[in-house]
């Protein structure tokens, strides 16, 4: 088969390998799409320590069809799984890739993103085939197809960061950052009676925002989004800001945005690590709840692909290019440079 291999930074090779051989619980998937995730492409660039054990496959956003089953498992699935004795040769299914152990401490207490035990065995989605326990499939509904399953993984994320934060009805809530993240953030506070001011400097992402049901945009690019929330708001500032993008400026103008008892959340790593001047006071005068996220439980996996399938959340609005796997570096190169919105790569 053919398949991408990380060598370096901007080092991504198509190359020729053994197809891979399913084992106990395990199903060979020829995979149909794969999207390009930031963590992929901190790895890409050398910024983080996902650029370790090179070479290897990336990629984790992918889904495909069955088309062999290895030995059933003698294990039942984890909590939100699809049983093993509903995934069949020729079903088209989506990968979750945390393979949490639910036995661990943090799993015992409902907390299945910190997984102790924490198994990566669903990788390599930049590839004409992939291996999955079966546990970790979920069969796709008709109706969705193969590039919007590729949203299940970032949207969980999502779902985990958005649901921290409370949003009552009518709340004024800022997104800052509209790339795919940011519109998927958005798309759940709408679904929760928010009104939605998002904050990009480039203007295409801002139409999109506009177009997917912003009631606000603000271009970061030619005005001080702090100073034009607080016209929004009539003074007030934001009740919730979610933050997408992994940088201290824009972190800096999230905490400066929050209304009295604001609440704040920190969505997106920030590559390289930075540290952010704060006055304390701002927090503890205007009583803001400042809370982070990081990856998602089985269970937002499964409500990932609901909100696909009853159109809850769109996606495949957010794709804006599509590569064949000999392009994968340009579909990389493409996110680096922040050219449109999701890069997706079809390799079947």
């Amino acid at each position: 088969m053919k398949a991408a291999r990380l060598y370096g930074t901007r080092d991504l090779r198509v190359e020729a390998l053994d197809d891979p051989k399913p084992g106990l619980g395990e199903a060979l998937i020829r995979i149909h799409a794969c999207g390009v995730c930031p963590s992929d492409l901190r790895a890409y660039l050398g910024s983080s320590s996902h650029s370790a054990n090179l070479p290897r496959t990336p990629g984790h956003e992918w889904s495909g069809i069955v088309v062999e089953l290895g030995d059933a498992p003698t294990e039942g699935s984890v909590e939100g799984a699809a049983p093993p004795s509903s995934v069949h040769v020729g079903d088209r299914v989506v990968a979750d890739w945390r393979y949490v152990c639910g036995r661990c401490y943090q799993c015992r207490r409902g907390v299945f993103n910190y997984c102790e035990q924490l198994r990566r065995g669903v990788r390599g989605g930049f590839a004409e085939y992939g291996i999955a326990p079966l546990s970790q499939l979920r069969v796709l509904p008709n109706n969705v197809s193969f590039e919007a399953a590729s949203f299940c993984e970032p949207l969980a994320c999502v779902i985990n960061g958005n649901s921290a934060v409370p949003m009552a009805l009518g709340d004024d809530v800022v997104i800052v950052g509209a790339g795919p993240i940011g519109m998927l953030h958005m798309q759940l506070a709408r679904n929760r009676g928010a009104r939605l001011i998002v904050s990009d400097p480039i203007a295409a992402r801002l139409e999109r925002a506009r177009a997917l049901g912003a009631h606000d945009v603000i271009d970061a690019s030619a005005t001080d989004p702090v100073e034009r929330v607080k016209e929004l708001t009539a003074g007030r500032g934001a009740d919730a800001v979610m933050v997408a993008v992994g940088a201290p400026e824009p972190i800096r103008q999230a905490l400066q945005m929050g209304a009295i008892g604001g609440r704040v959340n920190f969505f997106a790593g920030t590559y390289p690590p930075a540290e952010l001047p704060l006055d304390p006071n701002l927090i503890h005068y205007r009583q803001l709840v400042v809370t982070g996220s990081h990856d998602f439980t089985p269970h937002h996996f499964t409500t990932a692909l609901k909100l696909i399938q009853y159109g809850i959340v769109k996606v495949e609005p957010l794709i804006s290019h599509r590569f064949e796997l000999d392009a994968i570096r340009d579909a990389f190169e493409t996110t680096a440079g922040r050219l449109g919105m999701k890069s997706m790569v079809l390799t079947a």
